[in-house]
């Protein structure tokens, strides 16, 4: 019996702690591997509705829980459409200069404790956002295409400086190039980040920064040729520096006219240029009612106090006030352009005349039919009973009333005194 004893007890431990041990397991095992023709079916799947604005917020979906700002949200859309079909995906140096060099990646065991391998996926996403940014996006993970190429999937990023020697970065995935060389685009900001709100699908989005050094049309690099020089990379890959030195040469608003011109299937009549321009523009004028918003919500539950850098940089909105002008050029340009051409003519009367209006910075409250006209073109409610048109919305940005500043109030944000405004510190 002694002898018995003995030889049981050591397969019962053995048992045990077999039972007991965690187990290893990778994000996700790849089976596949990244090609042009993985590519294609990537772009394709980002123009469905699998890539929806609540992806990472609908508790149903599997990928809910994703705390994404814009960086991060262009790795999770590359991570899931990675996982989906067995395709590997890795990050440079993750931690940057924290902890020295090596990679993120499908391989790793770091997320075994999230259970399946889409909520391993979640906590590697959200691991990753604590780890890389903007920054690390266009250094190290993608890179720069040509013109001709740019394509849904891919990326349009941005960096300008601020006040203070501070940067503001931003990235876009572009969700679908229209038949007339515009985009659809899917994003993040800081705000839907720290708020946990769905992401931002803005349609016929007009970018207004240029590329420079290394920010521009991007696209991500395959895994397996992260550390490969570009010659590794099939000609079809389409990459290119040339977006860098057009942009040079062409200045923004003729960079961006060059883009569409080469991207476009369908032409569009003088009126019909218009009035895309115009949507836009209305489009990226109520957008802001959002914007400022979160900010007023935000300064207010935080009892007015001035805000930190962090905060500053998730509600302020310089880079959109800048956008919103840069919308209101595009259309006065259009209509520059179509009068230099005599083809004013092909333009409805009525609606040239009300265009006019608003490049005139027609004030509200004067003309009671004509305030009526240019509501019912775009009406710009950003408050309780209160509404603006586009006329009045560029009188105010003309005069510089407009506040990009989160610590200002409803009224300042949007021009109505320029009495009152915080003298809290602008970060940048």
């Amino acid at each position: 019996m002694k002898i018995a004893a003995q030889f049981i007890f050591p397969s019962f431990l053995v048992l045990f702690f077999f039972i007991m041990a965690p187990t290893q397991a990778k994000v996700w095992q790849a089976t596949n591997s990244w090609s042009l023709d993985w590519e294609k079916k990537y772009s394709k799947w980002v123009t469905t509705n699998k890539v929806k604005k609540t992806i990472f917020t609908d508790r149903n979906s599997p990928y809910y829980g994703i705390k994404a700002d814009c960086a991060d949200a262009s790795y999770a859309l590359r991570a899931i459409f990675s996982l989906e079909n067995s395709l590997p995906f890795k990050v440079k140096n993750p931690s940057g200069a924290r902890s020295g060099y090596g990679t993120l990646n499908n391989d790793t065991n770091k997320f075994d404790s999230a259970g399946s391998s889409k909520r391993r996926l979640v906590a590697l996403v959200n691991y990753l956002g604590d780890a890389v940014g903007t920054e690390h996006l266009n250094y190290h993970d993608t890179l720069p295409v040509s013109i001709k190429s740019i394509a849904p999937g891919m990326l349009f990023t941005y960096k300008i400086k601020g006040r203070f020697g501070k940067s503001i970065r931003h990235s876009y995935n572009i969700k679908e190039v229209t038949p007339t060389g515009d985009f659809d685009v899917i994003y993040a900001t800081q705000a839907i980040a720290k708020e946990g709100l769905p992401l931002n699908l803005k349609q016929g989005f007009a970018f207004s920064n240029a590329p420079q050094t290394v920010w521009g049309f991007k696209r991500f690099k395959w895994p397996e040729l992260l550390n490969e020089s570009v010659s590794s990379y099939p000609q079809e890959f389409g990459y290119s520096q040339e977006q860098f030195s057009l942009s040079q040469n062409l200045g923004a608003r003729g960079f961006f006219r060059y883009v569409k011109k080469v991207l476009k299937v369908t032409d569009q009549t003088p009126e019909q240029l218009l009035e895309s321009k115009l949507k836009t523009l209305c489009r990226a004028a109520n957008d802001r009612i959002e914007y400022v918003n979160q900010g007023v919500a935000f300064h207010r539950q935080s009892r007015r106090k001035c805000m930190n850098y962090a905060d500053y940089d998730a509600y302020s909105t310089p880079s959109r006030d800048k956008s919103l002008l840069n919308d209101f050029e595009n259309l006065f340009y259009e209509m520059k352009d179509i009068e230099q051409m005599g083809l004013v003519g092909e333009v409805d009367y009525s609606y040239w005349d009300l265009l006019v209006n608003i490049r005139s910075g027609m004030r509200q409250g004067g003309d009671r039919t004509l305030d009526r006209e240019l509501s019912n073109v775009c009406s710009i409610n950003y408050r309780q009973g209160v509404s603006i048109h586009l006329g009045e919305l560029f009188r105010r940005i003309n005069a510089g009333l407009l506040s990009s500043h989160p610590n200002d109030e409803m009224e300042q944000r949007w021009g109505e005194t320029s009495r009152g405004k915080t003298r809290c510190k602008a970060w940048y």
